[in-house]
This record gives C-alpha cells, structure tokens and sequence, in this order.
C-alpha cells in the first residue's frame, strides 16, 4: 500500500490537484483490493499452510464464513467502482482481481510456477495498482515509467526474500516456486547479485525523481540516509544486531524513504496546501503504525528487525 500512497501524494502534488474525497475512496478501493488479495491467497492456501505448520487467524473460521467475508469484500470493492467511474482505472483494477486469484488458485496457481509466480506477485502487489492509480488521474510521463519500474522491481525484492525464508516450509508442502526450482543458494545469489542491484538503480532513480519534483524532499532523504549512516556505523560496532539475514542493510535506506519516509512527508505538504487534505495525512501515519509498533524491538533490545519485509 505505501507505494500506492506514494503515488497518489506525488500526482497530486505535482499536478497540482485537488481531489481529498476522490483519494481517499481510491485509496480505500485500493486497500479493499490488498484485502481480497489476502484473503483468496489465505483460502487457497490453507492445505499447504496447515502442512507446513503455519498457523493464520483465518484458519479459525468455518468455511461458509471465510467465503462469506472474501465475497463481502468483492462486493464493497464494486460499490468503491461505481463511484470512481473511471474506466481505465476498472479495467486495471478488475485485471488485478483476476490476477490475483489466479496466483493461488489451485487451477493455474502462479505462485507455483517458479519464475512467473515472480512475474505475477510483482504485477498484483504494486505494478497494477500503481498503473491504475496514474490510470484513474490520466496521468503519464516519464515519471509514470520510472514508479512502475520501481514498483515492480520493490516487490521482486520482497517475493523473493520471501521464498528464500520460506524455502523449507515450500520444500516440504511440494510449492514449486522460484526458490525452490533453483535452489536456496542458488537463488540467493542470483538474489545478490542481480535483483538488489538492479532494483537498486530504480529504486534511486524514483527517490531522485521525488527529490526533484517535491520542494523539500531533499532535506528528508538527507535525514534518512544520515540515520542509516549511524545504523550501520553500531552495526559495524556490534552495538545494533541484525534479525534480518538477507534483506541487505545497505538497501534499507532507499527501501524506508519510499515506503516509510516520503508518503507522510507529501502528504504534509498537501496537508500545507488544504486543511481538508489533513485526511489524507492521517491515513499516511495510520500506514505506518506497524512500523512504530515494531520499532521499540530496535530501541529495547537493539536488534534491526525484518520490519522492511514484513511491514509493506
């Protein structure tokens, strides 16, 4: 969600719109579709979760409740369509359903196919919604490529790091993904030294784009890149641990400026424009309080936890 929100603040600042009720009906579809893509991966998952020991809060539902609520959520997702009208934006937006359900559905089940469930998990977890979101606002450019780019290759990053931790529990529940077609230490290489590289080089291009358009970003990514310099200077002084084993600390500061740092700080600067976008700012904090609810592991017990990963 938080490149979504990013992507929103940034249009919105940059073409100088303002639309507070419009964004947050779009933002609220948008999170009714994150929603149901958890859910359907949950439900179609549950044999393989439940083999592999993993324990989700759905797994306490019946079977009529579970359906009940992912079809709660499609016909909420509708209603959110019906007001935004836009056709582009529900054409993208009903791809993305249909990928979505289609990644764990037991039929084609991508997350199964090796290197496209890779393809597929980075098309529906940013990508597409991204796409729909300059899609629903008309707005294209170069900037539009350079967020797709980065969108698609920030998730490559999370999925992947997610299969090489979940590559024993995979292993043992027969999920042929890309880890497991090649191998964990195979993957973790082409992990290192091709997808956080090459990730790395768009992820830089969008925070310079954002630095570029937005008065002030600069001084932000300054403050981050600042704290990170410390964090790995306790790092390197044994006086921070790392939880995270593969997620590459020299990435984080890139990673937290988009996730974590820019979408708040735009949605302050439309905040300054209009009090009425205040709402807007509110929903940006709200996306990070798992972050801050995580954060206090880093200050009681100085251990650099895997928040990058788990909470985006």
């Amino acid at each position: 969600m938080h490149i979504s929100l990013l992507a929103i603040f940034y249009i919105l600042i940059t073409d100088n719109l303002f639309k507070p009720l419009d964004s947050l009906i779009l933002i609220s579809s948008l999170g009714f579709y994150f929603m149901y893509g958890f859910l359907i991966n949950d439900f179609f998952d549950m044999p393989y979760d439940i083999a592999a020991g993993k324990k989700r809060a759905v797994q306490e539902l019946s079977k009529i409740a579970f359906i009940g609520t992912i079809l709660s959520v499609v016909f909420i997702s509708a209603l959110h369509l019906l007001y935004l009208k836009e056709v582009s934006y529900i054409a993208i937006y009903s791809l993305s359903y249909l990928l979505a359900t289609l990644y764990s559905a037991p039929t084609i089940g991508f997350k199964r196919r090796t290197f496209a469930g890779i393809i597929i998990n980075a098309l529906i977890e940013k990508t597409l919604p991204v796409l729909a979101i300059f899609s629903f606002f008309n707005h294209f450019g170069i900037d539009t490529l350079i967020f797709l780019a980065a969108s698609f290759l920030l998730q490559v990053v999370e999925i992947t790091t997610h299969q090489i931790y979940d590559y024993e529990a995979d292993l043992r529940t027969g999920t042929n993904t890309f880890v497991v077609d090649n191998g964990r230490d195979r993957a973790l290489k082409i992990f290192r030294y091709f997808v956080t590289p090459f990730s790395m080089v768009f992820i830089i291009l969008l925070c310079f784009l954002i630095c570029v358009k937005v008065p002030y970003a600069t001084f932000i990514a300054a403050a981050v890149f600042i704290t990170y310099l410390v964090i790995f200077l306790l790092v390197s002084k044994g006086s921070l641990s790392m939880e995270e084993k593969v997620f590459p600390l020299y990435l984080s500061p890139l990673y937290f400026l988009i996730n974590n740092a820019f979408p708040p700080f735009l949605a302050f600067i439309l905040s300054i424009v209009s009090p009425l976008n205040i709402i807007l700012l509110l929903v940006a904090f709200g996306s990070q309080y798992y972050l801050l609810k995580k954060s206090s592991k880093l200050i009681q017990e100085k251990v650099i936890t895997r928040t990058e990963i788990e909470d985006t």
